[in-house]
């Protein structure tokens, strides 16, 4: 997962579209640009791990559930759906981004280690743990869209944010998350509920304080740094 990860976002991170909006302002973008062919190395390196890997720890019955995924993740920004005005990527069908990304995200870190840990693929517990990471990555999708509102509005890429605006974009991530803290409490009992409750809490102060004029280093720390929290929490409180 780690090298998926890796290949996909440093990958994405290569197109010409990602450096063209931001390497005039960006300082991290910058070095992108500067670094390219390092980069170019480490993804195709990571790429040919990540494959060999597959197939020494998966069964090739998985096969298909990796595929659709890669089609997805790779098409996720490369253009290729036919408009009026040229081709576009999966990002900017509207609204679908967020859907896309909580799936792909779902999927990879629930189903690929439970495959990996021979779960059976229609498994109740399966589904409602996928349900539940879903509904703890959308929240998340829509703090990055935004940080983006003001790079969409220039594009033409019609986000939620865009859509109904930023105030009404976070009411709408506070539900979710609501949601999601539901399902915690009717399918986890006692430290590690309490644990992920309190992740919750802590995910919401970091909705409360998203707004596009944040930096970068807020979404780069602060935001993606959310994944790990309810890792950390179940941990502590289980010492």
């Amino acid at each position: 997962m780690a090298l998926a990860t890796f290949f996909l976002y440093n990958f994405d991170s290569l197109l010409p579209t990602k450096l063209r909006y931001h390497v005039a302002v960006s300082p991290r973008k910058a070095w992108v640009l500067a670094h390219r062919r390092v980069i170019a190395s480490a993804v195709v390196a990571a790429g040919l791990l990540m494959l060999f890997l597959f197939f020494y720890a998966f069964r090739m019955g998985h096969f298909w559930l990796f595929a659709h995924l890669a089609v997805l993740s790779l098409f996720y920004s490369w253009p290729i759906l036919p408009t009026s005005q040229g081709f576009i990527p999966l990002r900017n069908v509207p609204l679908l981004k967020i859907l896309l990304i909580s799936y792909v995200w779902a999927v990879v870190t629930v189903w690929l280690p439970l495959l990996a840990a021979n779960w059976q693929f229609l498994a109740d517990k399966g589904w409602l743990l996928f349900l539940e990471r879903f509904l703890f990555i959308l929240p998340l999708t829509i703090i990055f869209d935004i940080r983006d509102v003001q790079r969409d509005q220039t594009t033409g890429t019609l986000t939620l944010p865009r859509l109904v605006g930023v105030g009404t974009a976070k009411w709408i991530a506070f539900t979710i998350l609501l949601g999601y803290l539901l399902l915690v409490f009717v399918t986890h009992q006692g430290v590690n509920c309490f644990a992920l409750i309190c992740g919750g809490f802590l995910y919401s102060v970091l909705i409360y304080l998203t707004n596009e004029s944040r930096n970068e280093y807020f979404y780069a720390i602060a935001a993606d740094g959310i994944l790990v929290v309810p890792v950390i929490l179940v941990l502590l409180f289980t010492i």
